[in-house]
């Protein structure tokens, strides 16, 4: 079933459109999905306040998951995390180890009470209302999700696990189980690893916590969300729901094959098969540069790994990949010397994109091996202005 998706599709035949967005569906002299790009009509719900199809794509995603309530996000998983950090904005919310800008940015834009920790071990004598964790990583690493659940709610407190790049582990027993078992909010940016339009977002949340959530995901998301990334996104929930299974286990076997095949390239062990990490120290960048001059285009790449998000439709080019790698000694290029910042006192939360996690936070001093970090990927830094790092 694919209520949201299926409604849209029958759209297109419509023979004149007075409404928004203006170029009334006419894909040729724009794109061949014009014709589905719509806005709030009769038939398409409202994502301010559904009740129709959108509500109904909402529930079945909340079945695939196996979560109490689902909420769509057409902004991307920024908006949903900020949604929850309005929901417990009352509460003393404590994340343990590295978060994604969006959650810094809610914590100053709210005022929020915001304390970090690097270990659940610090947290044993602590009160607090909300525990935050990112899980997985960028680089397909999990925490153990039960364990921090039932110590938060040994404490009275909730848990949110920011599981973006988890969205595919529902549809496979080969992945790790996916947050929404244990954790009272748990969000997953679906574009980031299914057949889903840029900006394609969940919410899971408790029953106890959804109408509190959706009323403010009404403040918080555009007026204007995207159909097309809506549609998407209960599409690949209805393709990955019934095929993902068998869908994910040819990519395990072609990741396995390959791993085999060229063991001499050397990866980053993790729980998440389909996110390969190739680990190649001081050749990183160089070798990201390498693979794009083949054609082969990386999700990231550092000074020492370069990273791929294998999925079932890019799977059998992973071989390709692989053997770039095995027959490449590059370097990476010089860093550049930003050492003016060591030592002075950052002005802006600065770091890496993707992943989009802050190296350094408002208010933290420039080290040495962060501004070698910085320096190392100029190209890519999010935070500067004009390409400068602020300092205070």
């Amino acid at each position: 079933m694919r209520p949201l998706y299926d409604a849209i599709r029958s759209y297109r035949a419509v023979k004149a459109r007075f409404h928004m967005p203006s170029h009334g569906g006419k894909g040729r002299e724009l794109f061949a999905s014009a014709p589905f790009d719509i806005t709030e009509l009769s038939f398409s719900d409202n994502l301010q306040a559904p009740c129709g199809v959108i509500a109904a794509a909402e529930a079945l995603a909340a079945r695939a998951y196996g979560a109490e309530r689902t909420l769509f996000f057409a902004g991307g998983a920024t908006d949903a995390v900020q949604t929850v950090l309005w929901t417990v904005r009352k509460e003393k919310i404590v994340f343990l180890g590295d978060m994604h800008k969006s959650f810094y940015a809610a914590a100053r834009l709210f005022s929020l009470n915001v304390i970090r920790a690097a270990a659940v071990e610090e947290l044993a004598n602590a009160s607090f209302g909300v525990l935050c964790v990112t899980s997985p990583n960028y680089y397909g690493q999990t925490a153990d999700i039960a364990v921090l659940a039932a110590f938060a709610h040994e404490k009275g407190a909730k848990l949110l696990v920011d599981e973006a790049h988890g969205a595919h582990f529902a549809f496979s027993s080969l992945l790790p189980e996916s947050a929404v078992k244990w954790a009272d909010f748990t969000v997953h940016g679906m574009h980031k690893t299914l057949p889903v339009y840029t900006g394609g977002a969940l919410l899971h949340v408790k029953e106890s916590d959804y109408e509190a959530a959706k009323a403010v995901r009404a403040e918080v998301i555009s007026t204007s969300p995207s159909y097309l990334v809506m549609g998407s996104m209960d599409y690949a929930r209805d393709l990955f729901q019934r095929k993902g299974e068998a869908l994910y286990r040819k990519v395990y076997r072609a990741v396995q094959r390959v791993k085999e095949k060229y063991s001499t390239v050397e990866t980053l062990p993790n729980d998440d098969f389909s996110r390969v990490v190739i680990l190649r120290k001081g050749g990183g960048k160089a070798l990201a540069a390498h693979l794009e001059r083949h054609g082969v285009f990386a999700e990231a790449s550092d000074a020492d790994r370069v990273t791929f998000i294998v999925t079932p439709y890019n799977y059998r080019a992973l071989g390709k990949a692989f053997r770039l790698a095995a027959t490449f000694d590059g370097r990476n290029a010089k860093c550049a010397d930003i050492s003016e910042i060591v030592g002075k006192v950052n002005a802006r939360d600065v770091g890496v994109y993707p992943p989009g996690v802050p190296l350094v936070i408002e208010g933290e001093t420039f080290t040495e091996e962060k501004a070698k970090v910085l320096g190392e990927n100029l190209d890519r830094l999010f935070g500067t202005e004009n390409g400068k790092i602020l300092t205070k």
